[in-house]
């Protein structure tokens, strides 16, 4: 019961927020020390039509009243819900995490060497630290759409630390000729934060909120369950946008995206059959549905030349994550899980467009969770993140 005697409770309750780029999902968890996962007690998303992503303005006015939306849901029938279950129960954080096109991740690694031996120390890690900010918000200066933007940073931290090629968890007082270490900046739109704040004061005032980018949320949870993955390539396709993060030696090396995701696919494919979009997305899933019943030979000819244009997106997406080196041959996908094997199959034709290799697709939801758990992916790897920070402050402060 280390929990109790360190000063951190066993339980610890909380709401994860999910901010896609076409919705916004919204769940009660519980993380019990005691246990290998978190409790999901209540779970809701409302999806927002969003028609284009040239311009981020009208979709933000739709994704932020989502947002305030899902807050009522929360405060209506989630606690509702949390009551039902325990009323010695009380919400105590919120952890939201945001993901592309609404957050820009961006990483730098800082190489520093000297022929003859150095102590490393808190000031060099701190100098270092400063140097990739500095670097960080220079390459955001330099993006013109970023330039027109009111932004604000969500993470901004170290999140990898090589000495001789090692990774080290403690690097002070360590002697070497060579130390690198990777950073991570993480900026998100200043009305998105508005809002979570405001909203959070009105639900739940007395609670601690926590924001990151929702990549730099994935690359921890795949650190914690698969700690010695040194390179691999991690991939969220949400419903309007697709991320790519590129680990190299263990560190999130290179991040990109595009506004383009599964429910852009969807409506390409509605308007050449002349369905709504919700059949196109039937389809996705791997379901019977007049694509495969009724289609024309020349429709689905059509058809093929949609999916290769999906393809050939990724794939372009691939070549420019700033990697020098081709993309690493392990991909970890996310996605929701019943278009798993739809983009399982076309991500891995489009890594092999890029790079002319063969690549092995890993949906890492199906690996994590099991299928019949009702709660969509987004909102169950957020919550093994709170899980898991909850676990590591306890023994901490143990």
């Amino acid at each position: 019961m280390f929990g109790f005697s360190s000063g951190v409770p066993q339980k610890k309750c909380g709401v994860i927020i999910d901010i896609g780029s076409g919705s916004v999902g919204v769940a009660i968890v519980l993380s019990d020390t005691q246990e290998a996962k978190p409790e999901v007690i209540w779970s809701h998303r409302t999806y927002v039509l969003i028609k284009d992503i040239v311009s981020t303005e009208i979709p933000m006015k739709e994704i932020t009243t989502s947002l305030v939306n899902a807050f009522l849901q929360l405060g209506g029938d989630g606690v509702k819900a949390l009551q039902e279950k325990d009323s010695s129960l009380h919400i105590s954080a919120i952890q939201v995490t945001i993901s592309a096109p609404w957050t820009y991740t961006i990483t730098k690694s800082i190489n520093f060497s000297d022929e003859h031996p150095f102590e490393v120390n808190e000031t060099l890690i701190e100098e270092l630290s400063k140097t990739a900010e500095k670097q960080a918000f220079v390459a955001i200066l330099e993006n013109e759409i970023l330039q027109e933007s009111q932004l604000e940073v969500i993470d901004n931290k170290t999140i990898h630390t090589s000495i001789n090629g090692y990774p080290v968890k403690n690097p002070h007082k360590i002697k070497t000729r060579e130390i690198i270490i990777a950073h991570i900046t993480a900026i998100t739109h200043k009305k998105i934060i508005t809002v979570l704040e405001d909203s959070k004061n009105k639900v739940l005032p007395k609670t601690q909120m926590t924001t990151h980018s929702f990549m730099y949320m994935f690359y921890n949870v795949l650190k914690n369950l698969n700690p010695d993955t040194s390179e691999a390539c991690l991939i969220d396709v949400t419903s309007e946008a697709t991320e790519i993060g590129v680990l190299r030696e263990g560190a999130l090396t290179h991040v990109t995206h595009d506004s383009f995701g599964t429910f852009s696919l969807a409506r390409e494919i509605a308007t050449l059959c002349k369905i709504p979009k919700e059949e196109a997305y039937t389809y996705m899933k791997g379901g019977t549905s007049f694509v495969e019943t009724k289609l024309s030979d020349s429709k689905l000819a059509e058809l093929q030349v949609i999916i290769e244009a999906y393809e050939d997106k990724i794939a372009e997406l691939f070549r420019r994550t700033g990697d020098a080196l081709a993309i690493p041959k392990t991909l970890f996908l996310h996605c929701e899980r019943e278009t798993e094997d739809f983009f399982a199959k076309h991500v891995a034709n489009a890594a092999k467009k890029a790079t002319g290799a063969k690549h092995s697709v890993h949906p890492i939801t199906s690996l994590l969770f099991e299928k019949g758990s009702s709660t969509e992916t987004a909102l169950l790897l957020s919550a093994h993140q709170f899980h898991k920070d909850h676990v590591r402050t306890a023994h901490t402060n143990t």
